[in-house]
């Protein structure tokens, strides 16, 4: 059985981009390693009170963990997010053969709606900010 995780990146009240990933095991080496590739570590970071968050703590200092409180009353962002795109998911496609990619294409979705900039100057921007990656790496 596959699971899929989320994680989402707050500003202000609400939710500015999201992340997700489809992962074979809930358990602490598939959830640390999507937070590590996703997480900047000095990021604060809340999650529910769930065992398997706990050896994360190592890697993120501003890890706390919460009690989850009835209905998830105090993650209701991210219950929305995953509302919405399972609702997504039932409405548009009835199925999930290529889970992945419909993860993929939903956060895109979700997050290329913030942007208030076109997606090229967007594209520029981030060309600017990003670090040199030369040619011999990408085709070595």
């Amino acid at each position: 059985m596959k699971h899929f995780v989320f994680v989402v990146e707050k500003k202000g009240k609400w939710v500015s981009r999201m992340y997700g990933r489809v992962i074979s095991k809930a358990d602490n080496e598939s959830l640390g390693s999507f937070m590590k590739d996703t997480i900047v570590i000095q990021s604060n970071i809340r999650t529910d009170g769930w065992p398997g968050y706990s050896p994360t703590k190592n890697h993120f200092p501003n890890l706390k963990q919460e009690k989850s409180k009835a209905k998830g009353k105090n993650f209701s962002q991210i219950h929305r997010v995953i509302i919405g795109f399972k609702g997504w998911l039932r409405g548009m496609h009835h199925h999930a053969e290529h889970l992945k990619r419909y993860i993929d294409e939903y956060c895109c979705r979700f997050n290329r709606s913030n942007m208030t900039d076109g997606i090229f100057e967007n594209l520029i921007i981030r060309m600017i900010k990003a670090k040199p990656y030369p040619y011999k790496l990408i085709n070595p």
